[in-house]
């Protein structure tokens, strides 16, 4: 069979090759307008792409303030609607440490009031033996619940009486047994409910990471003031001052902010494919490219678009 030649054009969103991975992919703008920060960031989004996301010292560094207010808002929050209200899917919801995943079915028996988040160290979870839930500074010394699965995909639930920090109580878990207790029901919370001693409460696996970033972008870059943040259980979105440190505050305060735009760079990549199969058939077409794709994203790549072109007679020949 006559072999075909043909072009696939793969174009990378989001990045750039070679010298161009030092080109900033995110430029900032002051507004002097004060508003609260959902109203900034509405202002940001229908402006620009959002609130400013920071990922190093490089980004805060490329700032030229054009303003002489002490604070302004930037994208970094703490929704509590994805922690406080429910068991949430969002960066800062709860979840769980033998996943690191949140809840798939949603079960929670938090206290009256619970969680609140009052001190900055509150995102580790404790269960009283009335059996509700509470959250509580992760490096406080508690007892804690492990859990083992068995073969039946069954919880059994150990009470280890020694007292520990969180992460120590996790560490311990996960080299004696499966992990801290992970609690999906009724009847699981009923269980380890019943191993706790009267007048105690004990550390179980649920955690979560607070503050992310309005874009949602993965970064962990963080610049905390001196004492920040305090929170106080409602100060839940961040702003920046003119030394570039951050603090928290209420959400309707209102203040200047910062947007960003993110600046998008793309490459193009061409390969040439030589087959003895009909590489004008549509299905031929289809089967290639969907695993040329996950070759791709395989690797990483979660922004790009192939596609193909067949090269013309006179251009094959030549």
């Amino acid at each position: 069979m006559n072999q075909q030649i043909a072009w696939i054009t793969l174009i990378l969103h989001g990045f750039c090759l070679g010298s161009c991975l030092q080109v900033p992919l995110r430029k900032y703008y002051y507004v002097n307008q004060f508003m609260t920060w959902p109203k900034a960031q509405q202002f940001c989004r229908e402006h620009y792409t959002d609130l400013a996301t920071f990922e190093s010292m490089d980004d805060i560094n490329r700032l030229k303030p054009n303003i002489s207010y002490s604070w302004a808002w930037i994208g970094l929050w703490d929704d509590p609607n994805a922690w406080k209200t429910a068991m949430g899917n969002e960066p800062n919801s709860w979840r769980w440490s033998a996943t690191g995943e949140t809840s798939k079915t949603g079960y929670q028996s938090w206290g009256t009031g619970e969680p609140n988040f009052k001190n900055p160290g509150e995102t580790c979870t404790f269960m009283a033996n009335d059996g509700y839930w509470y959250d509580s500074n992760c490096e406080s010394g508690v007892k804690f619940i492990c859990y083992n699965v068995t073969e039946n995909n069954v919880k059994q639930y150990v009470l280890i009486s020694t007292l520990a920090t969180w992460s120590s109580a996790q560490s311990y878990c996960r080299s004696h047994h499966t992990d801290l207790a992970m609690i999906e029901n009724k009847a699981e919370n009923s269980e380890v409910k019943q191993l706790i001693p009267t007048g105690f409460f004990v550390w179980i696996g649920l955690y979560r990471v607070p503050w992310s970033w309005s874009d949602k972008s993965p970064s962990l870059f963080r610049r905390w003031g001196p004492s920040e943040p305090d929170n106080g259980g409602i100060q839940h979105c961040v702003c920046k001052n003119t030394a570039h440190l951050f603090g928290d505050e209420r959400c309707d305060d209102v203040k200047v902010f910062i947007c960003e735009q993110v600046v998008k760079t793309s490459t193009t990549v061409k390969m040439t494919m030589t087959s003895d199969v009909d590489l004008t058939d549509p299905a031929v077409n289809a089967q290639v490219l969907q695993q040329l794709g996950a070759l791709l994203t395989n690797q990483g790549w979660t922004d790009f678009k192939v596609q193909w072109k067949i090269v013309s007679k006179k251009n094959k020949e030549n």
